[in-house]
């Protein structure tokens, strides 16, 4: 069975691949090409994450295993994650640039005989020169400007601050 996915990078332009690829894919190789198509070599470490309808983060699959409850890409074929249309997965792609890629099963069909791994049928948009922000990096001045904050000083010498 073929799977059609759309993967849409989470970036502030669109940028986005469908992609049609065979159900016995491992997840692994699954991630490979997503990085490919985006133009990345696959040498960053990746994870998957099940996701809603609203694309929280949900239980990860690893890529390698920490624990021994871990679920890892290795092995598994995509098709163990990707059931009905509508089935959604997240990508994190890199964890200290942390690309994100919002990935969606829209059709499944039997009938499309394919002679490659995966066949890209549509591409949007080029992927920005630098990721789209740094999760890390907390502005110290917009805490500061927040006047609830206030509130809540504490001067551990003195007891409160007002």
């Amino acid at each position: 069975m073929q799977l059609k996915f759309r993967i849409i990078l989470n970036v502030e332009e669109d940028v986005l691949r469908d992609i049609i690829t065979d159900s016995n894919m491992t997840l692994i190789e699954f991630s490979k090409i997503i990085s490919s198509e985006f133009g990345f070599d696959s040498s960053e470490i990746s994870t998957f994450h099940h996701s809603n309808e609203n694309w929280e983060q949900l239980d990860e699959i690893k890529i390698f295993k920490i624990d021994e409850e871990d679920k890892i890409m290795d092995k598994t074929p995509i098709s163990n994650f990707f059931i009905s249309k509508g089935d959604k997965l997240i990508f994190i792609y890199d964890f200290l640039n942390y690309w994100t890629f919002f990935i969606e099963l829209y059709d499944l069909d039997e009938s499309i005989k394919m002679d490659k791994t995966y066949e890209c049928l549509n591409s949007i948009g080029e992927v920005p020169k630098v990721p789209p922000s740094d999760i890390f990096n907390i502005n110290n001045d917009d805490l500061m400007d927040n006047d609830s904050l206030d509130d809540d000083l504490i001067d551990y010498d003195n007891n409160q601050i007002d």
